[in-house]
């Protein structure tokens, strides 16, 4: 089963501006004939992990009730959830339980213009890498690749939308020879729950065709009327996603500058997700 994986709301990479961020490169979202190899380079997301806006549950200890981070607590933290996620062969049959991918039609470092897709695969826990597609329709966008010095990113948060947590991992600000990817709507399905994100955009840099290559970048939006009616369960109890994220409707903790945020006159929070890329071949 797979339990972690990219499907699509919308097929084509959205053409509408993306909000102006300004050390952030832009990607040309005008269309391509599509001229490219369908084999390209393949990558797992081997890693993924949410950054920013943390999650907390409110924790009874007797009479006195916490509001807990739990982002990265060890094993029953939400990362720990997905990484455990990525890591599953829970029938024993040799393939990963979840496996989402990113497919380049072509892998170019020149700057040139060329498409990629998110998706969902299926593949091996032997080494090396063996992936198949999976069933779900991908999300193609464009990408390209920059030579970046000083402060300019392939991609970083938005202006006001990201906090200062007390520990955890910050988010990831790539850089150097990186890509960056036009926008689209996608689903991030966890098996348990599947969460729609708007206006979804990666960056990273550049990966090598063998090996693993970390900190990636994926932001998206999170409307909070979805996240009202996404149920997580919490130590066995179903709790709707808006109540762990800060500021959201039932949450333990409110008035977190940078909290929740708009997009397009909606309120809801920016999503940063980390991400790895460990090379494979379809």
């Amino acid at each position: 089963m797979r339990t972690l994986a990219f499907s699509l709301i919308a097929a084509a990479a959205l053409t509408a501006a993306a909000p102006v961020v300004a050390n952030e490169v832009s990607v040309d979202p005008s269309f391509l004939d599509g001229f490219e190899s369908p084999a390209g380079n393949v990558f797992r997301l081997g890693m993924l992990a949410l950054r920013d806006p943390h999650v907390f549950v409110p924790v009874s200890i007797g009479p006195i009730t916490l509001c807990s981070d739990v982002t990265d607590t060890a094993s029953v933290g939400l990362n720990a959830q997905i990484a455990a996620s990525l890591a599953a062969d829970a029938d024993s049959n040799g393939r990963y339980d979840s496996s989402p991918l990113l497919v380049f039609d072509v892998l170019r470092g020149d700057g040139a213009r060329a498409h990629v897709a998110s998706r969902d695969g299926d593949c091996g826990v032997a080494t090396p890498l063996q992936c198949t597609p999976g069933t779900l329709a991908a999300t193609r966008r464009n990408y390209q690749a920059f030579t970046l010095t000083g402060s300019d990113r392939c991609i970083e948060p938005l202006p006001g939308t990201t906090s200062t947590w007390s520990g955890g991992v910050p988010v990831p600000l790539p850089g150097g020879l990186c890509y960056a990817t036009t926008l689209a709507d996608l689903v991030l399905s966890t098996g348990t729950f599947a969460v729609p994100l708007f206006d979804t955009k990666f960056g990273a840099p550049l990966p090598a065709t063998s090996g693993s290559t970390g900190g990636g970048l994926m932001r998206g939006f999170l409307r909070a009327s979805d996240a009202a009616a996404i149920s997580v369960p919490v130590n066995g109890t179903p709790r709707p996603l808006a109540s762990l994220l800060p500021g959201g409707a039932g949450s333990c903790q409110a008035n977190v500058p940078g909290g929740v945020d708009t997009w397009n006159g909606e309120t809801g929070w920016w999503l940063y997700f980390e991400y790895r890329q460990d090379a494979a071949a379809l």
